[in-house]
Formats: structure tokens, C-alpha cells, sequence
């Protein structure tokens, strides 16, 4: 009676329609400072699997003020960024703003904008469901997808900037304004539109073998060449691009470069979102910086468990929700949550929750065998490429995707 009763309220609760609700509001900042005709707002709320809504408004000329509105697919809880670009940068960008879990629409008010940080990867787009990156540097450019990173030089171009490889099938990038062209390796891409930049600081940056610790903030850095040394400080500097990323010249023998690339920790194996290359004294030091589970926060499609590849039409999903500490999904045939733990050590799953809706037999034992394989989870790791390895020891578990 017990499993029929589960069965039912599983099937009622899959077929509720989702409560959508409109999340409205306007940005705006103190200074005054006019926005060019071409200005564009863009507003994303964000849920634990990443993206869930979003506004893009060609300003035409208006001021701030400005209204948006987004849908919540549901009553849930979310988080809400704005930004205004210009010319293809951020140039007001606001903090995340709580949207509270609840029923019927909900009006946020005046959500402030502010200035962005310097110190910023303000270089992704997102080209239809393909994400690029693009570094302008040394009078080219350096276009990344996926594993790959292509060298690019200006090319001729009576309107905005062009970029690309002179190869066959050829690579290039078209920046007009807000918007952008990608042809990559001869397929032409949707329209690319520009990504709101993630803060980097504050930030924490450490070398092992030898050891080293650099803190960075918007009041400067602290930089602590040895556990024995006395540290070093000072304010932080103007960044420039260079060929390997965001550079800084801290002071006189000394100079940074942070690349949004995936860094592991020699010591514990554990990756980072940062690498950090430090130039102290005549040597340079390696190191990584960021949080682990910004690596893992969102929405994961498993692709691969052990050697055998999972068919597509099969739903298969991780989602990392690192605010609560949780991660739920779909597991082929049920719907599962559990508490997840990620320390300096690694990675490791609690039992999991999870409806109990009957299905196919192989579909049962892909089940059981994912949730098995689950609480066996030790560690991770995540290729250039995005590919998510989890792992038992020294062995892959599963392979996953961003969906």
C-alpha cells in the first residue's frame, strides 16, 4: 500500500504544471553618465542548474532607469544578475540579488549597478548553445571552444573587428558591438550574444612545491612567498591581456597571470578554475586558485559509466546545487536527491532520496547500477574540454556533460 501510494503521488507530482511567475524590476546607478544609442541590458536569473530565464533590451537610447522582466519556470528559489554592455564589454554589472521562493509575481525594486572590477574575464559568449571565449591580445586574438584554442590576426574589415586563422576550412570572429559572428573551422555559428563576466575577487591563490600564497581583493593583494617569510603587500595594479591571460605587474619583481583554465593541485589532485603563474625573483611559480565547486555547480547529462556510453534519449542527470549542498536529477527512471561533501580531500555522496516509479527492466538496473556507483565517488575531475570525470581512487566512475 505503502509503494502504491508512492506511485501515485510520484505521478501527480510529474504531471503538476510548473508555477511560472514574473520576476520584474529595474536597474539603474548613481553616476551620471549617459548610455550610447547602442547600449544593451541584459538580466539572468539563475536557479541551481544554471540559467533559467533571461532579458536582452537594445536600450535605443533610453536611461537608466531601466525596466525588465524575466519568468521563474516555477515558485522556486533564484538569483538575479544585470548588466549593461557597451561596445561589447560590461560596463555596469550588478551584484546577484536573492529571488525568495514563492507564489505570484514579485517586483525587486531598483537592483543597483555598480562599476565591474578590472580584474575580470569579460570575454565569454554563448553562440546559440555553443560557449566560446575570445582573448584580444598582442594586436590578435585567441578564440577558445571547447579543448581547443585558436590563434587569430586582424583582418581587413570596413565594419567592426575581424579576426581569423587563414586556414582551411577557416576560424573566425566578427565583433559588432554587443554581438558577434564565430565561424568555426568552417561552420558558421548562430549569433553569438555576450555572457554576464563572474566576479574573480575575491581570491585566493596558492602554490605547492614550493609553497606560496597570494590573496587578492578589491583593496589590493597579499602575497606570502614562504609559510616563514614576511608578507608583502600593496594595492592592485591596472590589468592588461597578455598571450597567457590576465596580467599584473604587482610590484618590482613581481607579476601575476591568471587564465580561466582548469589548474590541478599537485599535492591533493583537486581542480581549480584558476590557473596562476607568478613571476617572483627571476622564477616562476605555478599555482590555482578559485572554488571547486564552481567547477561542479549546475546541470550535468551523464554521457559514459565505466566504458559503456549512455544512449542519448536516456536521462541520465546530475544537477550540483552548491548553495544547499545538495545534488538532485533524474536517475533513468526516478527522480533522486542527496547531500553531496567536497573538501580538500575530494568528492563523496550521501544516500539518496528518490521517488519509486516503476519502469523497463533495463532502465531498473541502469538505475541501480548509477546509484551504486554513486556512493562509490571519491573525487573529480574536469577536462578543458568540460567534461566532468567522476571518480573512485584512481578509477573513472562515470563521465558527464554539460547538457
Amino acid at each position: 500500500m505503502r509503494r502504491l501510494t508512492c506511485l501515485i503521488l510520484a505521478t501527480v507530482l510529474a504531471a503538476a504544471p510548473a508555477l511560472a511567475r514574473d520576476v520584474t524590476g529595474e536597474v539603474g546607478y548613481r553616476e551620471r553618465i549617459a548610455l550610447p544609442e547602442d547600449a544593451q541590458l541584459v538580466v539572468e536569473l539563475r536557479g541551481p542548474a544554471g540559467i533559467v530565464a533571461e532579458a536582452r533590451i537594445q536600450t535605443k537610447g533610453a536611461q537608466v532607469p531601466l525596466r525588465f522582466a524575466v519568468v521563474a519556470p516555477d515558485n522556486g528559489d533564484y538569483s538575479l544578475r544585470g548588466a549593461i554592455f557597451v561596445a561589447g564589454r560590461a560596463d555596469w554589472v550588478s551584484a546577484q540579488v536573492p529571488v525568495a521562493a514563492g507564489e505570484g509575481p514579485v517586483d525587486l525594486g531598483l537592483v543597483p549597478l555598480t562599476r565591474p572590477s578590472p580584474v575580470a574575464f569579460n570575454d565569454r559568449m554563448i553562440c546559440g548553445n555553443v560557449p566560446i571565449q575570445i582573448d584580444f591580445l598582442d594586436g590578435g586574438a585567441r578564440l577558445k571552444a571547447g579543448d581547443e584554442a585558436i590563434r587569430l590576426e586582424p583582418l581587413l574589415s570596413a565594419d567592426g573587428a575581424r579576426y581569423g586563422d587563414n586556414a582551411t576550412p577557416p576560424t573566425e570572429f566578427w565583433g559588432k558591438g554587443n554581438f558577434a559572428r564565430v565561424t568555426l573551422k568552417g561552420t558558421e555559428l548562430p549569433e553569438c550574444e555576450m555572457m554576464i563576466p563572474d566576479p574573480i575577487l575575491p581570491i585566493t591563490l596558492r602554490g605547492n612545491e614550493p609553497f606560496w600564497r597570494l590573496d587578492l581583493s578589491e583593496t589590493g593583494y597579499t602575497f606570502q612567498p614562504t609559510p616563514d617569510a614576511a608578507p608583502i603587500s600593496g594595492g592592485l595594479p591596472e590589468p592588461y591581456a597578455s598571450a597567457d591571460g590576465l596580467r599584473m605587474d604587482l610590484a618590482t619583481g613581481l607579476v601575476l597571470t591568471l587564465s580561466r583554465t582548469i589548474c590541478s593541485d599537485t599535492m591533493s589532485g583537486m581542480p581549480f578554475p584558476v590557473t596562476a603563474k607568478l613571476e617572483h625573483d627571476g622564477r616562476t611559480l605555478s599555482g590555482c586558485g578559485g572554488r571547486p565547486e564552481d567547477l561542479l555547480a549546475g546541470a550535468w547529462q551523464v554521457t559514459q559509466i565505466g566504458a559503456r556510453a549512455i544512449p542519448a534519449e536516456v536521462e541520465l542527470s546530475i544537477v550540483f546545487d552548491v548553495a544547499e549542498g545538495r545534488v538532485y536529477g533524474k536517475s533513468a527512471c526516478n527522480r533522486y536527491n542527496a547531500a553531496f561533501t567536497l573538501t580538500g580531500e575530494g568528492l563523496s555522496f550521501g544516500p539518496a532520496a528518490a521517488t519509486m516509479m516503476a519502469c523497463p527492466d533495463e532502465l531498473m538496473a541502469l538505475e541501480q547500477e548509477f546509484q551504486s556507483l554513486l556512493a562509490t565517488v571519491s573525487g573529480f575531475d574536469v577536462s578543458e574540454a568540460g567534461t566532468l570525470d567522476l571518480r573512485s581512487g584512481d578509477s573513472s566512475v562515470m563521465l558527464a556533460a554539460r547538457p
